[in-house]
C-alpha cells in the first residue's frame, strides 16, 4: 500500500482569518492588557503606555523578518544584546601518535 506524505508540515494552522492560534491568543492578550490600560490610567497616560505597547503588539501578531515572526526576532535581539560576545580562540596542543 501507498501512504501520502503529510505536506507543509512547517505551516501553522489559521483559526480566525489570516491568524494562527499564538498569534490570535497574543492579539487577544494584547487587547486585553490595552483595555485594563485604558480603565486604569488617564488619557495622557493611556497615550504614553498604550501606543507603543500597541505598536509593539501589532508587529508581533502581523510583522515576519526574514521568515520568522517578530517576537522569535525580538528574543533573538534581545538574547544577542545580554549574553557576551567575545570570543577568545586558544590553540589546543594535540598529540600525533
Amino acid at each position: 500500500m501507498q501512504y501520502n506524505d503529510p505536506q507543509f508540515t512547517d505551516v501553522e494552522d489559521k483559526i480566525l482569518g489570516p491568524l494562527t492560534m499564538k498569534q490570535f491568543l497574543l492579539f487577544l492578550g494584547g487587547a486585553l492588557l490595552l483595555l485594563f490600560v485604558w480603565y486604569l490610567f488617564s488619557l495622557w497616560m493611556v497615550i504614553i503606555i498604550g501606543l507603543p505597547l500597541a505598536g509593539f503588539l501589532a508587529a508581533s501578531v502581523f510583522v515576519k523578518i526574514n521568515g520568522r515572526s517578530f517576537t522569535t526576532f525580538f528574543f533573538s535581539w534581545v538574547k544577542f544584546l545580554t549574553n557576551p560576545r567575545i570570543y577568545i580562540w586558544k590553540r589546543k596542543e594535540t598529540k600525533n601518535i
